[in-house]
C-alpha cells in the first residue's frame, strides 16, 4: 500500500535546501507532504512551494543560535568516540555540549510537533540529522523515521543504552513513548569520495543543488569575459564579510572575474571595489557556479555540495577549527578537490596564492569533475522515495525502553 502522509522535519533556514528535493519527490510520487518548520525557517519552505508547519518559537530558535540551550545537567554513562559529532576532532566535551544544545532545541519543540503528528497521523517521519524531535513525533505516533543528513555525520543517533542521556529518555516518555536506541536510517547525499565512516546505515541519495527562488541577472546570461570565481558565505553567516574584505585586497593580483555573492550587501558599503570584483545580492548559487571556474567559501553544506554538483574546485576558508564548516574543508582537501585555508595558514596574501594554486592546476578541477559523476551516479530522490515506501511497509522493532 503506498504511502499517504510523509512528514519533513527541517532544521534551521540553512538546512531547508536539503528536505526540498526530497519532499519534492515525494509529492510528485502522489504523496501527501507537510514540512514542520521553526519560524526561522518557514519562508524557506513556503518558497519552495510546500506547506509548512510552523512548531516551536523564534526565541527557542534563536538560543540554539547563540549555544545558550541550557545543559541537561545528565550525561550518559559512554561517550563513543565517533559520537555524535562524527571526525570532527572536537573534545568530548565539546560533543556533550553539542548534544545538550541538540536535546534542548528538541523539547521546546516536541510539545507542537507531537500534537501535529497525533492529528495528522503521517505514514512516515523524514528528519533533519538535527532536529531529534522528528524521532520524537515518529515514536509518540508509532511509525517509521528517516534522518536526513547534509555530508556530514554530524546528529544524535545511541546504539547502546549507556549512551543515552537521561534527558533523550524524557523527552519520549513524557508522551508516553519508547525511546528510539538503535541504527535508524540515515539518507545520505555524501558522494564516496567525501565519505567518512561511522555506525549509522545510509540510504544513498544524489544531491540536485537547491538554493532557493530567485531571478537570473541580466550579466549571467552571458559568457565571462575571464576565468570567473564567485565568493560566497551561504545564507545564514556572517563569515563572508571578513572573507569578502580580505578578497578586495588581493583581487587584483588573480587575472579572473570575482562574484561576490552574499546575503548582506551592505556589509561592504564604503568599500572599494577593484574593477575585477561585481558585488551582488543573492543570486542561486547553482545558476551562478555554472558558469564558474572556481569557489571561494566558508565550508557550507550547499556551497561545498552544490560546487562539487557542477565539477567545479573550490577555496573553504572556515571560521574556526571547531566547527562543522572545517570538515568540509578537509573532506575537500582529502578528495582533491580543493584547497582548506586553515586558519593558521592565513597571512596576507594567501588567498590569492591559494586561488593561483587552484586555477593553474587542473588536478583540483579534474578531481571537482570527477566528484561531480559520483554525484552523478547516486540513486535520485525519487528512486529514494521508492525505498523509503518500503521502509514505512516494514518498520524497524521499536526499541525496549530505556530502565
Amino acid at each position: 500500500m503506498p504511502l499517504v502522509r510523509v512528514l519533513f522535519v527541517a532544521h534551521g533556514p540553512a538546512h531547508v535546501p536539503w528536505t526540498v528535493p526530497l519532499a519534492w519527490a515525494a509529492q510528485l510520487a502522489g504523496h501527501d507532504v507537510r514540512v514542520a518548520a521553526r519560524p526561522q525557517s518557514v519562508a524557506q519552505v513556503l518558497a519552495a512551494g510546500l506547506i509548512a508547519v510552523p512548531i516551536g518559537t523564534a526565541a527557542a530558535g534563536d538560543a540554539f543560535i547563540r549555544r545558550a540551550t541550557p545543559d541537561s545537567g545528565e550525561r550518559p554513562a559512554r561517550i563513543p568516540p565517533d559520537w555524535p559529532s562524527g571526525p570532527l576532532g572536537w573534545s568530548e566535551e565539546r560533543r556533550l555540549r553539542w548534544s545538550d544544545q541538540v536535546l534542548g532545541l528538541a523539547d521546546s519543540l516536541a510539545d507542537d510537533l507531537v500534537a501535529f503528528a497525533r492529528h495528522w497521523r503521517p505514514d512516515l517521519v523524514v528528519h533533519d540529522v538535527g532536529a531529534v524531535v522528528g524521532l520524537i513525533a515518529a515514536a509518540a505516533v508509532g511509525v517509521p523515521a528517516a534522518a536526513h543528513n547534509w555530508c556530514q555525520p554530524i546528529g544524535l543517533y545511541f546504539l547502546h543504552e549507556d549512551e543515552v542521556p537521561p534527558a533523550y529518555v524524557r523527552l519520549f516518555e513524557r508522551f508516553g513513548a519508547q525511546p528510539r536506541i538503535g541504527t535508524d536510517t540515515w539518507i545520505d547525499c555524501t558522494p564516496p569520495a567525501l565519505r567518512t565512516e561511522h555506525p549509522v546505515p545510509r540510504i544513498p541519495m544524489r544531491y540536485v543543488p537547491y538554493n532557493g527562488p530567485g531571478e537570473l541577472p541580466d550579466w549571467l546570461r552571458r559568457e565571462p569575459a575571464r576565468r570567473r570565481i564567485c565568493v560566497t558565505g551561504g545564507i545564514t553567516t556572517s563569515t563572508i564579510d571578513d572573507l569578502g574584505r580580505r578578497l578586495l585586497e588581493e583581487a587584483e593580483q588573480t587575472d579572473a572575474e570575482f562574484v561576490l555573492a552574499v546575503n548582506r550587501p551592505e556589509a561592504f558599503d564604503g568599500a572599494k571595489l577593484p574593477g575585477n570584483v561585481t558585488l551582488t545580492g543573492r543570486v542561486p548559487l547553482t545558476a551562478l557556479l555554472a558558469t564558474c571556474h572556481a569557489l571561494v567559501q566558508h565550508g557550507g553544506a550547499g556551497s561545498t555540495m552544490t560546487a562539487l554538483a557542477h565539477g567545479v574546485p573550490q577555496i573553504v576558508v572556515p571560521d574556526g577549527t571547531d566547527t562543522p564548516s572545517s570538515l568540509y574543508g578537509v573532506q575537500i582537501e582529502q578528495a582533491g578537490a580543493g584547497i582548506h585555508l586553515r586558519p593558521e595558514d592565513r597571512h596576507p596574501g594567501a588567498l590569492a596564492t591559494a586561488l593561483a594554486r587552484l586555477l593553474d592546476h587542473d588536478t583540483y578541477a579534474r578531481r571537482a569533475r570527477a566528484v561531480r559523476d559520483e554525484i552523478a551516479a547516486m540513486p535520485s530522490p525519487a528512486e529514494v522515495m521508492a525505498q523509503l515506501e518500503a521502509h514505512a511497509r516494514n518498520p524497524r522493532p521499536t526499541a525496549p525502553a530505556h530502565p
